[in-house]
Parts: C-alpha cells; structure tokens; sequence
C-alpha cells in the first residue's frame, strides 16, 4: 500500500472528461464555426487522439441556439435501428436542453408522436410503428421552423457501415449514405447537423463499398498530437494533487520517450509513471523511473491489443500484407517504399499497394519520416509489434 501517497488524476479506459481532458479551443472555435456554414463535419485522426472526448466536451459547451448531443452507435446492427438511433437522438438533444424553443419543440413532439416517456433507457410511445426514417425527414425541418439548431455527434459510424457490408446488407449501408447526403442538401434541414467519427477511417470503410462520393460534402477537421505546451498543460492537470513531480529536464525525456504524443499514450506513461514511483517511494521522477513505466506499459497487452485487432477486422485477406510492412518496420526500424513494393508483389498488391500505407500513416500507425521511408509513429506500438510477433527474417 502506497499510505498517504496521492496518486494522479488519470483514465485509460473510457474517455477523459473534467480536469482529466484538455480543450483545445482551436478544435472547438473551428467545428463551431463551420457548423455556423451550415457544413456537417467528419473528425479526421488517427486512432487515440482523443475524438470522443472533443465531442463529448463540444456536446456539453455549445453555444447558445444549439442543442447537442453525443452517442457512441457502435452497437447498431441494422437500417432501421441507425434510423430509430438517429430519430430518438434529435428527441433526447431537445429534451435536455435548456431552450425555451427546444422545450417548446419537445411538446409538439410529444403530441404528435405520442410519446409517454422520454429517459436514459429510450422513447416509449402509445403506438409503437414508427417508421424512423420518414418521420426524421419531417422531423428536422421542424427544427429550422423552431429556430433551434440539433448537433448530433455519432461515435463509430464507420463501424455501423462496415457491419452492415460485413452482415451481407451492404445495399443498407449505401441506402444510409445516400440518406444523409441527401438530407444535407436538402432545403429545410439548415439546422440540423452530424459530426462523424470513428477508430478507422469512415473513408476507408465507404472506400470498400465503392461509395466515396456519398461522403465528400462532408468538412473534414483533422485532430493532431498534442503540442508540448498543450503536453506540459496536460501533465499539470493530471498531477495537480498528487505526490509525483516531473522537472524540466525529466519531462522532456518523457516527451521523447512518448514520442506520439497522444492523450492517451500521456495518461499511460503518467499512470505507469505514478505507480512506479509510488513503488519506489521516490516522488521526484527521474528517466529510470520514466523507462520503467515504459517497459510495464508494454506487458499489459491489452493497451495496444485493439490497433492488432482493428487491422485484423477491416482489412480481412489483407491482413498478411499490411503485418508484414508493419513486422518489418517495427524489427527494422523502418521501411522504404522499395521495400514495400517487393512486399506488394509478394501478395499480389502492386495496383494499389500505397493505399494500404496511406490508410496505416493515416491511422496513427506509420510515418513519412524522410521521403518514401516509413517508421512506427509510437515508440510504443513499435515495440508491441517486437514483442507480439518476436521472430521476423
């Protein structure tokens, strides 16, 4: 037991929310105003920058005239539960807001639709054949007519679509896309927006149903690491009350050893970093206790077992391909496009072999370092790779 020893204020499981979260208030000014133009918005990032908790932050501080909301959708399975999600997640952003016109949209809703209960759990109605996807279409121009703007912000809708192809319904899955571009472009819906994003990339997933166009309307807002500043903000948050304490030179290290700089790569090592320290009874951090908490960061597999799981997933029979570059960067230190292409002719990829490196540089994975040489992003995921696959001649 570590007594009166204070640990820091950490999360590594679900999204970080009050002191353990950073605003960056260029994100929030600039998803707001484009929101303002009428775009509707695809966040664009690599895994683990932190996407859920921007719009879980940016749903709980909209300005005024809006009504927002967030959803994690990865559970839906089919057409007509995206369209009952969808059509109850306007309701609920109605309902909890504070408008004088979102509460008068609510009694109208109320009446029309017969709706006894709104909670938590769902939307009971007195009738229960709805169909979702008409009434959304009558619903959101009521919205304009109230003058009150719904955000709606859909966690994991590339993974509903990709269930949908993956189930043998990849005609509901275009059927939804052609849906919500039309209702994008449709008079009436000015005030109605969606904010997409996902652990992969949406393009990628509408790239494999042969339906790109349906989602280039959409405002792409990249989310980039952490800066060193916003690094060092982050850390004086996390250890605000605790024992531990970082120096100048200490930190740096650590931000070298981090090298991606992520939030979520940040909460580990400080986590990690706490929990050696507190071991040692050494509250002055110094790089051996920063190098330990790497080297246990990397034992707990199932830190990094979900970037493995998530190529195994989506890229199915291109899986091979895609973890041979990935075994020998990581073993190697790098790769060159040469090298890549030798891979390619190997399986058979030589049409479209730069995709795959694209997808993995977009998704966090790998980096342009120098032209035409990739290296692991993370020092971290680099050696997850070492470590899960040992053996690479």
């Amino acid at each position: 037991m570590c007594g009166e020893w204070k640990h820091t204020n950490t999360v590594t499981g679900d999204a970080a929310t009050n002191e353990r979260y950073l605003r960056r208030n260029n994100i929030n000014e600039d998803f707001w105003r484009e929101v303002r133009k009428g775009n509707h918005i695809l966040f664009v990032a690599p895994r683990r920058v932190g996407k859920t908790s921007i719009m879980k932050d940016l749903a709980l501080h909209c300005p005024e005239g809006f009504a927002a909301i967030y959803e994690n959708i990865e559970g839906v399975t089919t057409r007509e539960e995206f369209y009952q999600r969808l059509f109850e997640l306007i309701i609920h952003s109605m309902d909890r807001s504070r408008l004088k016109q979102a509460r008068e949209f609510i009694g109208k809703c109320m009446k029309k639709y017969k709706i006894t209960e709104i909670s938590k759990s769902g939307i009971k109605f007195e009738s229960l054949k709805i169909d979702y996807e008409r009434e959304i279409r009558d619903l959101v121009p009521e919205l304009k007519k109230a003058k009150v703007h719904a955000v709606i912000f859909l966690d994991e809708f590339a993974e509903v679509i990709h269930k949908l192809k993956k189930s043998g319904k990849p005609e509901d899955a275009v059927s939804i896309l052609h849906t919500l571009r039309e209702m994008r472009s449709n008079d009436g819906f000015e005030h109605f927006t969606i904010a997409y994003a996902g652990s992969v990339g949406l393009e990628f997933v509408i790239k494999s149903i042969d339906r790109p166009k349906l989602i280039n309307d959409l405002h792409t807002i990249p989310l980039k690491p952490l800066t060193d500043e916003e690094v060092s903000q982050l850390i004086r948050q996390l250890t605000a009350d605790a024992t531990i304490c970082l120096q100048e030179d200490v930190l740096n290290y650590l931000k070298r050893k981090i090298g991606y700089l992520l939030p979520y790569y940040l909460q580990l090592m400080i986590a990690g970093i706490d929990k050696v320290a507190c071991g040692l009874r050494m509250p002055d951090v110094n790089r051996e206790i920063i190098d330990a908490a790497f080297q246990n960061i990397l034992k707990e597999k199932k830190n990094f077992e979900d970037w493995l799981l998530r190529l195994k997933e989506y890229y199915a029979g291109f899986f091979p391909f895609i973890n041979d570059i990935l075994k020998h960067t990581a073993h190697r230190g790098f790769i060159n496009v040469q090298e890549i292409y030798s891979k390619a002719e190997r399986f058979n990829r030589t049409e479209d072999y730069m995709d795959f490196v694209d997808d993995l540089v977009h998704d966090g994975y790998l980096s342009e370092t120098e032209k035409h040489i990739y290296r692991f992003t993370s020092p971290l995921l680099e050696q997850f790779w070492v470590q899960k696959f040992p053996i690479y001649a």
